[in-house]
C-alpha cells in the first residue's frame, strides 16, 4: 500500500504521541509510559528498573502505567489520518495482522517500532496481544475479532495442520478451517505462530524438518528431496548455506561427517549420496551384485549392470570386474552369471561404512 507508506512519518508519529501524554497531569506518568514503551531511547525498562529510579514499587508503577493508559484510550481523539491507515491495512488483511507485518506495510523503521506499537495499543479499534511462547506481536479489528476468538483460531490452524500430517500449500490449511475468516488473516496468525513455519510457500509444524530444517543432517535431507537425485556432499554443503530457511554456512567436512552417520543416505558413488527411500543401497558392488542375484538369477552381464547402476553410480567396468575377479560370482551357459554353489554370505549380513548394516531399499 504506496499510499500508507508515504502518508506515515516519524515526525507525525512524534506528534500524535506528544498530544496523546497531554491528557496525563502528572510528568511521572508520562515518563513512565515512555520509559516502558522505549519511545525515547528506543528500549523499553521492566516494572523494576523504572520503580528503582523513581522510588516506588513494581507493582506501583504497573499500577500508574495501566491507568494512564486507560485514561488516553478513552479521552484521546483517534479519528486522526493515521488510525485510518492503520485501520484500512488490517481490514484488507481480514481483521488479523502480525504487528512486524503492520510496520512493513507502513513503511516505518525499526527506530520507529516502538511509536507505532503505544499507538496502537491506546487506540480502541484494535486489541494487541503481546507475544509469548506461542506467538508473536500480533493484533486484530475489535469490531471484527474478539480475543478468545483470535486465540481459538490459532490453536485450530496447528490443530488442522497437525491432522493433515504433511506440509502443504497454505490454501490447503486454510479450507478445512471453519467459519468465515479471510485467507490473509489466517495466514498472517500462521506467520506470527512460533508452531508454525514456511519454506518456499510450503506450510507445516515448525517441529518439521520438512519446513523448519534446524540440524544439518535435517537440511540434507530437505536438499536431497527436493533435489530428487544423488548429489556429491560438496554440493550438498553448498546448497544447505543457500537455504532460505535458517541459512547458515557449514563445512563440506561437516555433511560429509553426518551422511555417514546417518541411515537415511547412501553412499552410491565416489562421494555422491542418495536417499534410501529412493531404493538405492549402501555396500560394495560386489554387495550389490550379490543382493541382485538373490533377488534372480542367473541374469545377463547387461542385466546386472542395470540392475546395480539403478542402485550405485559406478563405472560399468567396475561391475564387469566384480563378476570376472570375485570368487562368489559364477558364469554360466550363454554369458549368464549366478552366485556360486554353495556360497553362501557373511553370517552377520553385510556391513558398510561404520560397521553399520546398509539402509534397506
Amino acid at each position: 500500500m504506496s499510499s500508507a507508506k508515504s502518508t506515515i512519518t516519524k515526525a507525525q508519529l512524534d506528534k500524535l504521541i506528544a498530544e496523546s501524554l497531554e491528557l496525563l497531569k502528572k510528568d511521572r506518568d508520562r515518563e513512565i509510559l515512555l520509559r516502558r514503551y522505549g519511545i525515547a531511547t528506543g528500549k523499553t525498562q521492566t516494572l523494576e528498573q523504572i520503580g528503582q529510579d523513581l522510588g516506588i514499587t513494581r507493582e506501583r508503577v504497573r499500577q500508574i502505567e495501566k491507568a494512564a493508559m486507560i485514561k488516553i484510550r478513552d479521552q484521546f481523539n483517534h479519528d486522526h489520518q493515521l488510525n485510518d491507515v492503520l485501520v484500512a491495512i488490517t481490514d484488507q488483511k481480514g481483521g488479523i495482522i502480525g504487528f512486524a507485518s503492520l510496520v512493513t506495510e507502513v513503511g516505518a523503521n525499526g527506530s520507529v517500532k516502538p511509536h507505532l506499537s503505544f499507538l496502537v495499543k491506546l487506540n480502541p479499534r484494535f486489541t494487541f496481544l503481546d507475544k509469548n511462547d506461542r506467538h508473536g506481536d500480533v493484533l486484530f479489528l475489535t469490531e471484527a475479532y474478539k480475543e478468545n476468538e483470535v486465540l481459538k483460531l490459532h490453536d485450530e490452524l496447528i490443530a488442522t495442520t497437525k491432522t493433515l500430517g504433511k506440509p502443504v500449500k497454505f490454501d490447503k490449511i486454510a479450507t478445512v478451517i471453519p467459519g468465515n475468516h479471510k485467507k490473509e488473516a489466517l495466514m498472517e496468525l500462521a506467520t506470527v505462530s512460533n508452531e508454525m513455519a514456511n519454506l518456499e510457500s510450503i506450510w507445516g509444524l515448525s517441529v518439521w524438518p520438512e519446513v523448519n530444517p534446524k540440524s544439518i543432517r535435517d537440511k540434507i535431507y530437505l536438499i536431497l528431496k527436493k533435489g530428487g537425485r544423488p548429489m556429491h556432499f560438496t554440493e550438498i554443503a553448498t546448497r544447505i548455506t543457500d537455504l532460505p530457511a535458517n541459512p547458515k554456512k557449514v563445512t563440506t567436512q561437516a555433511v560429509h561427517n553426518e551422511l555417514i552417520k546417518d541411515d537415511r543416505f547412501v553412499l552410491i558413488g565416489r562421494g555422491i549420496y542418495a536417499l534410501g527411500e529412493w531404493g538405492y543401497q549402501a555396500g560394495t558392488v560386489a554387495d550389490i551384485i550379490e543382493e541382485v542375484l538373490r533377488e534372480q538369477s542367473p541374469l545377463s552381464k547387461a542385466e546386472i549392470i542395470s540392475r546395480v547402476l539403478a542402485r550405485r553410480q559406478v563405472k560399468t567396468t567396475t561391475i564387469t570386474l566384480n563378476l570376472q575377479e570375485k570368487t562368489q560370482f559364477e558364469r554360466v551357459a550363454k554369458g549368464m552369471y549366478q552366485l556360486k554353489s554353495g556360497y553362501t554370505p557373511q553370517k552377520n549380513g553385510r556391513r558398510t561404512r561404520g560397521g553399520r548394516k546398509p539402509a534397506k531399499a
